[in-house]
């Protein structure tokens, strides 16, 4: 009889962020992110998305005019990591770890320095985005935030989460 789990604890925080990421009606990328705290219980997740209040068919919101702030979608989403913080059931967070599907954007790696999580661990990293991500190690290492991609910490659940990500991905029947 085995009495182990059929998934471990990265694939399963790493999994209910690509989960709350589906729930993203950013067409364009859905991110999620899982908060855990040092003893293994979710305390926040989020997903990106348009602060409450704000009407999701409004096209405005959606745009992708980036050169202007009021048509661009990035001055209206709210990041899944931020989400994630706003919806936590405690604060401070000292000692968590936040999984997230993207690796974090500066904006969201201040919050996460502001409130104690001492851990990232990632799925994707945008390689275009080489500037912005340097910023975001910068403050992360500068603040003694341990920064870890999914894939380097853990192939199987790096592998795991990658056929998760697919079945969500796919077309509805």
């Amino acid at each position: 009889m085995d009495n182990r789990p059929l998934i471990d604890w990265h694939s399963m925080f790493m999994g209910v962020a690509l989960l709350a990421g589906a729930r993203s009606k950013d067409s364009r990328k859905r991110n999620g992110a899982c908060i855990a705290s040092a003893d293994y219980k979710i305390v926040g997740v989020g997903y990106n998305g348009l602060p409450r209040g704000c009407d999701d068919n409004d096209p405005t919101y959606w745009s992708d005019d980036d050169n202007d702030p009021l048509h661009s979608r990035h001055s209206y989403i709210v990041h899944a990591e931020v989400n994630a913080i706003l919806n936590c059931v405690v604060l401070p967070l000292t000692g968590s770890t936040i999984y997230t599907t993207q690796y974090p954007c500066p904006r969201c790696v201040q919050s996460i320095i502001q409130v104690g999580i001492q851990r990232v661990v990632y799925l994707e990293k945008k390689s275009h985005h080489t500037a912005l991500n340097e910023a975001s190690a910068k403050m992360l290492r500068d603040a003694g935030v341990d920064v870890q991609a999914l894939q380097e910490l853990e192939m199987r659940a790096a592998a795991w989460c990658q056929e998760l990500s697919t079945f969500i991905a796919k077309p509805e029947r």
